[in-house]
Parts: C-alpha cells; structure tokens; sequence
C-alpha cells in the first residue's frame, strides 16, 4: 500500500523533474504543480512500446524516470533510432497539434515512469498558461531546427563526425555552447549505429578512433566530449 510519505515524495519527485523540462525552466512552481495536477503518473517495464506509430494521439508524456528510443522501422524491419530522451523530457506532443497519427514509435529502454497528460487537458492547460504556451511553440521550433541539424550531419559527414554530431545533439540544450567538456548519457553502440544509419561494428571502430585521438572519454554510463 502506498502510503502519504510516499505519494508526497513522488510528488516532489516529479516538481523537480519537470523543472528541468525547456517549457518549465525558471518559471514560478504553481506551473508545474498545474501540469502535474492535471496529469497521472503512469509506469512500463523496459522492452514496452509506449508509442506505436500510426495510431491516434492523446496525449502528452512527460518522463519522471528512466529512458525511451523514438524509432521508424524500414520496409525490411531495419529500426532506425531519430532520438534518445531521458529524465525531464517529454514526448507524444507532435498529435497534440495537428490531430495526425503517431508519427514514430516510441519503446521503453530502462523501466519508465512518466506523467501523462490527456490531449484535453494539455491545450486546456495552454490556453491559460501563456508563458508555457509561447515556450511550447519555440519547443517546436527547437524540434525542427534539430531535425535539420541532424539532415545535414547525416547527409556530409564521415562516420566519425556524424557520431560527434549526434553526441552534441544529445547533451542538454546549450550545453554543448558553453562546456568545453560534455557528459552525455552513454548510448549502447546498437543505438548510436541506428541513430546515424551504420553499424555497431563501425561504430565501436569510430568510437575507439575518436578516443585515442582525444575527442572523447567513454567512462561507464556517460562519453565526455571534449569540445577544444
């Protein structure tokens, strides 16, 4: 039985997560407590599909703990990864918008806990939000500089570069602007082979290379970047 100490700390928990989240960094806390009053907090076990694309879109996900992959599959059920998303991030937003099918699948990595918005109530939270509605908008935005950012790495890079390119991408926003060392959630070699569309053994080649060259420092569970 879950008891009120527990339920109070979970609370806290998920405040201090969402304070990281773009739409609600700096922001007074009663945005936050209004998000989260509005949502459930929902869990899955690593190895779920959170997300399935193609089907309709209802909500929001907010992720309290753990870690998801976005991926596609290709006609010959060749998985490629767009994205990995962590703590404080949040997914499902795309349908919100444009009343579309899910447009990628989303799987569950390590055990998820996520705060789950209903489609309803996260526009009915925007209309009254105004600061959280304008920072959703330059999300997006964000979003789609990203996804152009990742065309042009996939598309005139080497392998070395786009695994560089992709590590950047990953590290929190602005991080990598302003650090002239990056600590990155370490991806498996699999994930970062799906990511820039090679394999695992050229990758783990790339990665060796670019560590005795000194562009990078795996250690366990996180690769530094060194960016100078």
């Amino acid at each position: 039985m879950t008891t009120k100490n527990q339920e109070n700390n979970k609370e806290v928990r998920t405040e201090e997560v969402l304070a990281r989240n773009p739409l609600f960094k700096g922001l007074e806390p009663f945005y936050i407590t209004g998000m989260i009053t509005r949502g459930e907090v929902r869990s899955w076990p690593s190895g779920s599909q959170v997300i399935i694309e193609g089907e309709s879109g209802d909500a929001v996900y907010f992720i309290i703990s753990g870690r998801v992959k976005v991926t596609l599959y290709g006609e010959e059920g060749r998985e490629i990864v767009l994205s990995i998303l962590n703590e404080g991030d949040m997914f499902g937003e795309m349908s919100i918008i444009d009343d579309k099918p899910r447009s990628a699948n989303v799987e569950a990595v390590k055990d998820l806990e996520c705060l789950v918005i209903s489609k309803s109530a996260f526009i009915e939270y925007l209309s009254t939000h105004h600061k959280v509605y304008m920072r959703f908008f330059a999300y997006l935005t964000g979003r789609l500089r990203e996804a152009t950012r990742q065309i042009g790495g996939l598309a005139l890079l080497d392998v070395c570069g786009r695994i560089a390119h992709t590590l950047i991408g990953m590290a929190k926003e602005g991080a990598a602007a302003k650090e002239k060392v990056v600590a990155i959630e370490r991806p498996t070699h699999e994930e970062l082979a799906a990511m820039i569309g090679s394999s695992r053994e050229v990758v783990s080649r790339a990665l060796k290379k670019m560590t005795q060259d000194g562009y990078i420092k795996i250690e366990k569970g996180r690769i530094l970047l060194y960016m100078e």
